[in-house]
């Protein structure tokens, strides 16, 4: 029998390989007052995710719903992206199946809130809650394409006035792509790091030795998805330039392959190799460790060149106490003041090597990168404030004008009044 000084929040993700939105997840459900809320996660599919919950004590349901087809194809030598819209017929019946199946589920549950995360659960666990009256939040952790015209941002905006009683994003970015009218439901909550975890000061020889790393070495390191967007070939370049002028440097690489990607990490094997840099580049692949792989790092770059907003490796980098060398894209610019770590014109591979020569070579720079990136990270985004953040905009959404109007709806049908 649910406690009823306890409110249930149902988190319906969008996939249940560990990315940067489902550690997200994982950070807010470890810290959430358990005194004041039941949290249940939806996965459309085991994996890293609803394993990590379990471990956790926190419930899981799997919901699967049928494989969703890319809305776009590339065409030509120059792979440009033309619509499908033959993909967009089949998700949206995909979208009908995945909400009739959670409607099943949130009727058995009886949650007080919804919270969505990423495009697919945004809709149909949206449109979810809409049909039995649920308050819900779409948190909103991923830049809305702007191919075509905008027509996914116009089409975001549209459904996100009828869904979502609260949105939640993680950057200001994302909030300026969305409409006017949306403005007041919004609340901008950059990510969290556990700040005890992910600290100065641990031992990351055990990693070095893993990966044949001397313990003297200078290591570079960047963690993400390997993918093109996340720019890890600019970054392989540039250390072709960095390892003709820096002594005994390495770059560890970790992370996964995502979707369609992984040709890219094959030919970033390829190129490495090519450029006799197969014993200086280390792929480590996903990991469990992260605190101990960040501990490994002298130096840590973010090579994204569009769209990363609030990125989480980038926050744990900057908790652990590494000087930051980073592509100066807006989502990354808005973490902490001008001139306290190092940024670069997103592409602009020379002077990316440039900058960390220039770094490398400068170990008091590099200290004080290194204590002021930590003490961003403690002052504004531990994970305690996050939690906190986040349960305020949760209590918006449950003392919203649309909620009041869903509670006034199920209170009469409860009476009798109407059928639903």
């Amino acid at each position: 029998m649910r406690d009823e000084a306890r409110l249930t929040a149902v988190f319906v993700e969008s996939e249940a390989a560990m990315g940067g939105v489902q550690f997200s997840t994982l950070y807010l459900l470890q810290h959430l007052p358990k005194a004041a809320w039941e949290a249940v996660v939806v996965c459309p599919v085991e994996g890293d995710l609803s394993d990590a919950c379990r471990l956790l004590g926190i419930k899981v349901h799997i919901l699967g719903f049928p494989r969703l087809w890319s809305t776009s194809f590339r065409i030509g030598p120059s792979a440009v992206r033309v619509p499908n819209p033959v993909a967009w017929v089949w998700d949206m019946g995909a979208m009908l199946v995945a909400a009739r199946r959670l409607v099943r589920f949130l009727k058995q549950k009886k949650p007080n809130l919804v919270v969505t995360k990423g495009l697919f659960p945004h809709f149909y666990a949206g449109l979810a809650a809409h049909l039995l009256d649920i308050p819900c939040v779409w948190h909103v952790q991923d830049f809305i394409s702007e191919r075509f015209g905008r027509i996914y941002q116009r089409l975001f905006s549209q459904v996100a006035r009828w869904l979502p009683d609260h949105l939640i994003v993680d950057g200001a970015t994302i909030a300026r792509q969305l409409s006017p009218t949306l403005q007041d439901r919004i609340s901008i909550i950059h990510n969290g790091v556990d700040t005890s975890v992910f600290r100065p000061n641990i031992n990351g020889e055990d990693i070095r030795r893993e990966f044949g790393i001397p313990s003297d070495a200078i290591v570079i390191g960047h963690v993400g998805r390997m993918t093109p967007w996340k720019g890890q070939h600019h970054l392989l370049q540039a250390f072709n330039r960095i390892v003709a002028e820096v002594e005994n440097v390495y770059l560890l690489l970790v992370g996964t392959p995502v979707f369609d990607s992984d040709a890219y990490q094959r030919n970033l094997m390829l190129r490495a190799s090519k450029l006799g840099l197969s014993n200086r580049v280390k792929f480590a692949g996903y990991r469990h460790d992260i605190p101990f792989v960040l501990a490994a790092m002298d130096v840590f770059a973010l090579t994204s060149v569009e769209k990363d907003t609030s990125p989480l490796a980038l926050l744990s980098a900057m908790s652990t106490g590494l000087p930051i060398v980073a592509f100066d894209i807006e989502g990354v610019r808005e973490l902490f003041p001008a001139g306290e770590q190092l940024l670069v014109p997103p592409g602009h591979v020379d002077e990316l090597a440039q900058s960390m020569i220039d770094l490398l070579s400068d170990p008091a720079t590099r200290l004080r990168m290194a204590v002021s990136a930590r003490r961003r990270a403690e002052e504004d985004f531990g994970v305690d404030k996050y939690v906190t953040r986040i349960q305020r905009a949760f209590l918006k959404a449950l003392r919203s004008p649309l909620a009041e109007q869903a509670s006034q709806v199920r209170a009469k049908r409860a009476s009798g009044y109407i059928s639903h």
